[in-house]
């Protein structure tokens, strides 16, 4: 809604610069005859223009920051999938940053890093450990977050865990909270 109300604005600044400018531009001649009237058009439109420039670029930004902070809150807490005996664990802070916990036989697989916004339905996670080694790669987690009801998750780069489960296949972790 508030994103309409933006547009609207910028709309009627638009519209009423229109008529305002042709104005401007003959009264400051008349006051000024050494200036010609496309001069003043120019320099009144130009500062114009930066202010509306200025207040686009400000909307643009503002929005995308309440997106990300949407898709922040849709994912932090702690999602949980098991399979038989083992299980694999998610979580996700509000500083960005992500565990990977799976248990297999003699211990866990545990990944660590940060997770960004990705393209639609999907996150970019930053692994800088894995099983407390350092690593540096970056791997695609596709995902749906339905309020905090369940995520449902695909991605390649997790090891299928001790029973064989391949999470490249789509996959649903319930909510287990924060």
């Amino acid at each position: 809604m508030k994103r309409f109300a933006f547009i609207y604005a910028l709309v009627f600044s638009l519209a009423a610069m229109s008529a305002v400018l042709p104005v401007y531009a003959t009264e400051s001649a008349a006051a000024e005859e050494d200036v010609s009237n496309g001069t003043k058009i120019k320099e009144g439109a130009k500062g114009i223009f930066n202010g509306v420039k200025g207040a686009v670029k400000d909307g643009t930004r503002t929005a995308k920051d309440k997106a990300r902070t949407l898709t922040q809150e849709a994912y932090v807490g702690e999602w949980y999938f098991a399979n038989g005996n083992y299980s694999t664990v998610i979580k996700f802070e509000n500083d960005w940053d992500f565990t990977i916990t799976q248990t297999k036989k003699g211990g866990e697989n545990i990944w660590k890093g940060t997770y960004e916004e990705g393209e639609k339905k999907q996150l970019i996670l930053h692994i800088v450990s894995a099983n407390g080694k350092t690593s540096y790669k970056d791997s695609k987690l596709n995902s749906i977050a339905e309020k905090k009801d369940y995520l449902i998750v695909s991605c390649s780069d997790l090891s299928k865990d001790p029973n064989g489960f391949d999470f490249s296949r789509r996959t649903l972790f319930e909510y287990v909270g924060e």
